[in-house]
């Protein structure tokens, strides 16, 4: 399993001094995108060397709240489903479960049309680990 750790910041609090629940699928983007340059999918450097992913669906379960410098750490795995990527998401303070999360994506060819998988991706996928019974609730 892959694990980032976010810090929040203050522009992503509403009014109430909490998390906008906006912002809990930027986090989940932010896991996502260090999860493919970890995998050598994506070059900091080179913004054109990800692949393309379409967003297909997304689901988002809040089960607490947090605030401004709460330290989290996101947690992240992926598996193949056909054509479609699959992401799911915990994201955690300390040792409880603040949101879970699950993003279902496509690729997409230079013409934004839906392709296979790119091998370099498909291999990768092969090799994560997934927990079927990790998100439950979702």
């Amino acid at each position: 399993m892959f694990e980032v750790q976010h810090q929040v910041q203050f522009y992503e609090t509403d009014l109430m001094g909490i998390v906008h629940h906006s912002n809990y699928l930027l986090f989940c983007e932010e896991a996502r995108v260090a999860w493919a340059h970890f995998h050598g999918l994506l070059d900091y450097q080179k913004p054109g060397s990800a692949h393309q992913l379409a967003v297909l669906g997304t689901q988002v379960r809040h089960l607490k709240a947090l605030k401004f410098g709460d330290l989290v750490r996101i947690q992240v795995q992926a598996r193949r489903k056909g054509i479609r990527i699959i992401f799911e998401y915990r994201i955690l303070l300390g040792e409880t479960l603040v949101v879970e999360a699950r993003t279902e994506h496509a690729a997409l060819s230079t013409d934004l049309k839906p392709i296979k998988l790119p091998s370099d991706m498909q291999t990768i996928l092969e090799k994560e680990q997934w927990i079927e019974t990790w998100l439950l609730n979702l």
